[in-house]
């Protein structure tokens, strides 16, 4: 497989009346209706060039400002371990010459599952490109007993945060109100979540990275955030598609920089999930109520026949019967018509 093209020289100059906004968010957060809800029709569907990843794309106009929006693939987390994740981080980086850097990122967060969700906008706010934050499924969440301070999550994260109900349509104007009012206003730079033994390792590391910024602007920023990509990557995929086979001096000293970490009793990449988490726990301190008790839901209860060991195999064969006996005997007559007038058309020519 190719890869997709990335910064060499760069395109001709964007269009500067047009914003340039990436959604992303996790699978199933509902990202796909919030792209159509915004551009309606007006999108499009290809691929990056050189790889088979989806790439849609639309435009909306909010008060004569044209928007470009781009739906990235649904992904957990800016550390690729794909192809498609991997043309997410390409694109926030600027590094792709087909596409016009990013100037605003609109994350979406599921409201019933929100500390997985800040696991993902904890990664997209430290690439420090303006945010917005769309809050979906609050109905969701409301029929778990789930209730949230959405006023006070705001204050917490520092960016825009919009209520919205992406399978209604609901909110959508209020978004689009906080896509305008950003303006290609810079992010302020957040103060890092990591333990001083790795930002002291980040800050050795990252002005080697620069070269590998693509058209973002803050290019100092942007070498820091692959610095910790780059540390953080002990499978090695995203050093092999950003380093290529040549740079061996790079390569051995983050060897050196994780020797130091794991010494320092700071490994990596077991680090990440427990400062992300503990982040995403500091956030919802008095922001998300969950209530004491589960309620047991009609989908529980379907669940607890589907799944059990003596009923859910019981109801599965069942099920299977069904489809072949539909398949094989239902069919029978269809395939008796079809034989009879092949016979006929067969005799008449």
């Amino acid at each position: 497989m190719r890869r997709a093209k990335r910064a060499g020289a760069p395109p001709a100059s964007p269009d500067a009346t047009v914003l340039n906004v990436a959604l992303v968010g996790n699978p199933n957060t509902g990202k796909s209706t919030l792209f159509g809800c915004m551009v309606g029709s007006h999108q499009r569907v290809g691929n990056y060039p050189g790889v088979t990843v989806e790439k849609k794309t639309g435009q909306m106009t909010v008060d004569g400002r044209r928007y470009a929006i781009v739906d990235l693939p649904g992904l957990y987390s800016l550390a690729p371990r794909s192809r498609d994740e991997m043309v997410v981080v390409d694109l926030l980086l600027g590094r792709l010459t087909d596409s016009p850097p990013v100037d605003v990122v609109l994350c979406i967060v599921d409201a019933a599952n929100l500390r997985r969700g800040l696991y993902l906008l904890g990664q997209v706010l430290e690439l420090g490109l303006p945010t917005v934050v769309a809050l979906n499924k609050l109905d969701v969440a409301e029929a778990e007993g789930i209730t949230l301070n959405v006023d006070r999550l705001r204050s917490r994260l520092g960016v825009p945060v919009v209520a919205i109900r992406a399978n209604r349509g609901l909110g959508i104007a209020d978004l689009k109100t906080a896509l305008a009012g950003l303006e290609r206003q810079t992010a302020a730079v957040r103060e890092s979540l990591f333990p001083r033994p790795f930002e002291d390792e980040v800050a050795r590391l990252a002005p080697l990275l620069d070269s590998l910024c693509g058209k973002r602007t803050g290019a100092a920023l942007c070498s820091r955030w692959l610095a910790e990509r780059l540390l953080l990557d002990a499978n090695g995929y995203l050093d092999g598609i950003l380093l290529g086979a040549d740079e061996g001096r790079l390569r051995g000293e983050l060897r050196s920089a994780r020797e130091r970490l794991a010494q320092r009793g700071c490994p990596v990449p077991d680090v990440e999930p427990e400062v992300r988490y503990d982040w995403a726990g500091r956030v919802l301190d008095g922001v998300l109520t969950r209530p004491d008790r589960h309620e047991v839901t009609a989908t529980d209860r379907i669940d607890r026949v589907l799944t059990h060991p003596v009923w859910g195999t019981a109801i599965f064969a069942l099920v299977m019967a069904v489809v072949f006996q539909s398949v094989f005997v239902g069919a029978a007559p269809v395939m008796e018509w079809i034989d009879a007038a092949f016979a006929w058309l067969g005799d008449g020519l």
